[in-house]
């Protein structure tokens, strides 16, 4: 047993502090702007989403991500403390949040960006709950992270 104001970490604890507060934040940022794309999708109005978190240090990452993004892109800050950043980007399938992700990590790193982790999830249908979609791309992002794939794009699909 730990001692009284030991840090311990367990492997198998799945978030600590930091981790658990941005999946609040996601909750609260993203659940709704998901409950709009899960309309879409179930009334046939859109095939497919992706939704890709961001983050990258020494650099406005925001403002790179709002002048690449589309229109129909929506860029969400998930907290300056956190410097992550969403993107739900209706209408795109895996290749197609490949190819932004990977343009959006190119422009960051030639703007002399550092530690920039990219994560792409594609979402093509209504079946998991909109809760478990933030979970699985919070914790594909933070498996990035804690494996250093820095300037690397990571894909999930949840089919």
């Amino acid at each position: 047993m730990a001692e009284s104001g030991t840090k311990v970490r367990r492997a198998d604890v799945a978030f600590n502090e930091t981790e658990i507060k941005l999946a609040v934040n996601m909750i609260d940022k993203l659940t709704t702007p998901i409950e709009v794309l899960y309309f879409l999708l179930d009334h046939r109005r859109l095939n497919s989403f992706v939704l890709i978190l961001v983050s990258a240090e020494d650099i406005d990452t925001y403002t790179i991500l709002q002048k690449e993004k589309r229109e129909t892109d929506l860029l969400f800050s998930l907290g300056e403390e956190y410097n992550l950043y969403a993107l739900l980007c209706q209408e795109t399938k895996v290749d197609g949040g490949y190819m932004f992700a990977k343009r959006v990590v190119d422009r960051l790193g030639e703007e002399k960006g550092s530690s920039i982790f990219c994560t792409v999830l594609e979402v093509r249908a209504t079946t998991y709950d909109i809760k478990n979609i933030i979970f699985r791309a919070l914790e594909t992002y933070m498996k990035a992270k804690q494996e250093g794939r820095d300037s690397e794009i990571v894909i999930k699909s949840t089919n």
